[in-house]
């Protein structure tokens, strides 16, 4: 299924950003399997596609987010309109909200699956990947570093920074510029960034996705 035929069927638009990343192949992390991370990932290393070093988040292609929608489930809520665009290894959901739409921005959640929570992470694509790019690098676990430390740490965070640039505003890309340059951030410093660069007043907020029935 194409994205434009995806649109149509559940009377939604997805947001320009995410058309270009579409447009541009980001959205491509290859076919997954036993020999993903020894085969495909050197090579997505080189230029890395949507978020490939972002911690523990796998991007969703259009069609395996048509099949998700076509299922239904959490994808065909008549009250909440989620559009997924990534998955979590606990498989939780990355989502775009529409009902929370200003505009332009669709604000991106994550849906937990095993609870009856959704967390509001960000006011737009754009900004969900300007945050998901400094978390990589915050309060690092040494035990499972993620792939960002797959061979060079250094390489592999100016190879992401060059292959987002165009996603992010040239602020945003300074930022993540001195971010990575540091090489580290802890937990209080990516709230200090957050809050001085973004003013989203419903980050971190939640909201129950899920009628109890009594």
């Amino acid at each position: 299924m194409t994205l434009e035929a995806l649109e149509q069927l559940h009377n939604f638009r997805y947001p320009a950003l995410y058309k270009q990343l579409h447009a541009d192949g980001m959205l491509n992390w290859g076919t997954f399997g036993p020999e993903w991370y020894s085969r495909v990932f050197p090579q997505l290393r080189a230029h890395p596609p949507l978020l490939l070093f972002a911690n523990d988040l796998e991007v969703i292609d259009i069609p395996d987010a048509a099949t998700l929608m076509e299922e239904g489930i959490l994808f065909a809520d008549p009250v909440h309109q989620f559009v997924p665009v990534a998955t979590s290894g606990a498989g939780d959901w990355y989502a775009l909200y529409y009902n929370l739409q200003d505009g332009d921005d669709v604000p991106v959640v994550l849906v937990w699956h095993d609870s009856n929570e959704a967390c509001i992470l960000a006011r737009n694509l754009q900004e969900f990947i300007f945050m998901q790019m400094l978390e990589a690098i915050t309060d690092m676990d040494t035990n499972y570093p993620g792939l960002i430390s797959a061979g060079d740490f250094k390489e592999n965070c100016q190879l992401w920074l060059n292959s987002h640039a165009a996603y992010l505003t040239e602020r945003q890309q300074q930022v993540v510029q001195t971010a990575f340059a540091k090489g580290a951030l802890t937990n209080a410093e990516l709230h200090e960034i957050l809050e001085q660069e973004l003013s989203f007043q419903l980050m971190d907020s939640s909201f129950p996705y899920q009628e109890e029935v009594i």
